[in-house]
């Protein structure tokens, strides 16, 4: 039987294999002035409002099509980053919370259920090895660290935590034009996953998945006669992370192509509204997103 097959089957007769699969989360997004480092003794609190819809699921490998698949979310992340210096270098520990509901969710026709709550703590570390002010030149490295706490019921079809342990380490680049006008940043990220042991039921369903990588590209402009505004084009691509439970290929990976579009504003020296669309190009081994808005608020002091 093929790897389709033996999923639609999966499907109809037992969904909780799907449990960590339907989950939307994957690896760290950033905006396109993410890696611009502020000066040590900064403060700041990021809020960022995020919807989404996915009306396709494709499985891996081969991107069969499922009908009649669709999930929709709501997540809300409140970070809160601290700007220090160690030994010469900008270091910026932060803790990121994420929260909020998956639903209306359906894969090859039947229903998934609902969830809603705390999705993983995320602990992280930027440091700029690169902090270069004259060329406007700055690379940093951050190990993201994804903890296995949050809402999560072992054998359900959806949850917003995984149940396990991920380490995300992401290299970031970016160069500006002197007049400031201009930014190009580049970041790759490596995802390592740690094991689920309660995929189907407490203490039954192994579920392991291979490392995954992702690269996103930003080019921003602001313009000289307002330089309080900003507008980016951005693209990012994610490849590998195949997942199986008992050791066999359970349709899912994260292979996808993403297109994105942003504008931002400061309201205020310290206030900044940002606003994102985004769209899968294509996936394999999961929901393809047919819309994502994003709303950002950052506060500085």
């Amino acid at each position: 039987m093929s790897v389709t097959g033996k999923f639609l089957r999966a499907v109809k007769s037992a969904a909780a294999v799907l449990a960590v699969m339907a989950t939307p989360a994957a690896a760290v997004d950033v905006n396109s002035t993410d890696y611009f480092p502020l000066p040590p003794g900064t403060n700041v609190f990021v809020s960022y409002t995020n919807f989404t819809t996915r009306n396709e699921f494709r499985v891996s490998p081969g991107g069969t099509s499922l009908r009649d698949s669709a999930l929709d979310s709501s997540v809300e992340i409140l970070r809160f980053i601290r700007y220090i210096d160690i030994a010469g270098f900008t270091v910026a520990p932060q803790v990121l919370i994420p929260f909020g509901g998956l639903y209306n969710g359906k894969l090859g026709g039947a229903p998934l259920d609902h969830a809603a709550g705390f999705g993983q703590p995320i602990l992280a570390t930027p440091v700029w090895l690169v902090n270069n002010t004259d060329t406007r030149t700055f690379l940093a490295v951050t190990p993201y660290v994804f903890l296995p706490i949050g809402n999560y019921r072992a054998g359900e079809t959806l949850n917003l935590s995984e149940n396990r342990w991920k380490f995300n380490p992401q290299i970031g680049f970016v160069q500006e034009t002197l007049d400031k006008t201009f930014l190009l940043q580049l970041t790759g990220d490596a995802i390592f996953y740690g094991s689920n042991n309660d995929a189907t039921a407490v203490g039954y369903g192994h579920l392991t998945q291979k490392d995954s990588y992702q690269f996103q590209g930003w080019l921003s402009y602001s313009p000289l006669v307002d330089q309080t505004w900003r507008f980016a084009v951005g693209y990012s691509q994610m490849w590998g992370g195949v997942q199986m439970l008992n050791g066999v290929r359970n349709g899912a990976a994260t292979k996808s192509q993403q297109i994105r579009f942003e504008v931002s504003k400061f309201l205020a020296p310290d206030l900044q509204l940002l606003g994102e669309v985004s769209h899968d190009l294509s996936v394999t081994g999961g929901y393809k997103q047919d819309f994502v808005g994003l709303v950002r608020l950052v506060k500085l002091w």
